[in-house]
């Protein structure tokens, strides 16, 4: 009895340091918005996409359809990726590719690059990834030059499972990958020599890994699948040598089954850490922790109680929960009609003689 007091008691529990999210849109419209407000991405209804600008509305997808929008940018800020659900309400097909296209930072005009899931830009956003379920294959393409490159992933086929990929350099691609037994490792692959190798591999099955890249450092995250009892743990790679990607440090090694959802920042990185784990009842207290490259020390950073996710939108960082979103950093209240000034300095000119 006292173990159930204390769940609700945590469940109760609010973000008493975090802000909401505030702006003038609706927050389950809303597919991305800029770090300053000057540019908000909004889904108006089924397959209408709008961008909001200067108080100006623009429709720059419309169709009949029922299709849906994910967005998703990068911390280049050059171009933003699209993709388009065709029936996401009516069709639940793990398999089912989706249509890809970016768009320039701020513009309307979208450009079709291919087909697939989880798309992620990268190297100032001028390359693009993306993955095909019934495929196997992991698509990276160059947006400017329309060079494309696939890698076949292993001969074990689940809807489940989506590859995590970051880019190093214009030809050495970091993807994850998932044997016949269940064990998932890191290929560091490249696309000149189409050769890879194995940067790491686990020890444990029924895990996963997510990556994510700072400015000079690649992060690997291995976490448990929902609902299986396995240890989690953090890798580094510096990226200072180039391509030169042997070796890893770890930062943080936990027997706690961790959600991750890690995000990078420049000094530190985020991820859902599992504080409590009742297993007789198999509930799960979750909090978004703090984790320092240089000192590796933890700081928790919620008192939600029951964290499932995080997103990453240009310099801002929202936590979902019953129906709010707050903020871990970024802005949080764009309800404001002044746009700020620009940061940059305008330098006088001199004066004609």
């Amino acid at each position: 009895m006292l173990w159930i007091n204390l769940i609700l008691l945590s469940f109760n529990l609010m973000a008493k340091d975090l802000p909401k999210f505030f702006t003038k849109h609706s927050l389950d419209s809303i597919r991305f918005i800029t770090h300053d407000g000057r540019f908000t991405y909004i889904q108006k209804k089924q397959g209408v996409l709008g961008v909001v600008s200067s108080f100006k509305t623009t429709d720059f997808i419309s169709n009949s359809s029922q299709n849906d929008f994910l967005m998703r940018g990068s911390r280049f800020k050059q171009r933003l990726i699209i993709e388009v659900m065709p029936d996401s309400h009516q069709e639940m097909n793990l398999l089912k590719n989706f249509q890809i296209m970016v768009v320039d930072w701020g513009k309307t005009i979208p450009t079709e690059v291919g087909q697939g899931r989880g798309a992620r830009l990268h190297l100032n956003d001028e390359w693009i990834s993306f993955y095909s379920p019934s495929d196997r294959l992991i698509t990276v393409k160059n947006i400017l030059t329309q060079k494309k490159y696939d890698i076949k992933l292993s001969a074990k086929l689940s809807p489940f499972f989506i590859p995590e990929v970051e880019m190093v350099s214009s030809d050495t691609v970091v993807y994850s990958d998932i044997n016949e037994r269940g064990v998932v490792g890191l290929i560091q692959y490249n696309l000149i020599t189409q050769k890879g190798i194995i940067l790491y591999k686990s020890s444990q099955t029924g895990t996963k890994l997510e990556l994510c890249q700072g400015k000079n450092y690649l992060a690997i995250g291995e976490f448990p699948y929902d609902d299986i009892n396995r240890s989690s743990k953090i890798l580094k790679i510096p990226l200072n040598s180039g391509t030169n990607l042997a070796g890893y440090d770890t930062i943080y090694s936990s027997t706690d089954s961790d959600l991750g959802n890690i995000l990078c920042m420049e000094k530190s990185l985020y991820f859902i850490k599992t504080m409590t784990h009742i297993k007789k009842m198999n509930v799960k207290l979750t909090e978004v922790v703090k984790l320092d490259l240089a000192s590796t020390q933890i700081q928790t950073m919620t008192d939600l109680g029951s964290v499932t996710q995080m997103i990453a939108m240009d310099e801002r960082v929202l936590i979902p929960f019953r129906g709010d979103f707050y903020v871990l950093e970024g802005t949080s209240n764009l309800m404001d009609d002044k746009l700020k000034a620009p940061t940059q300095k305008v330098e006088e000119l001199p004066l004609e003689l």
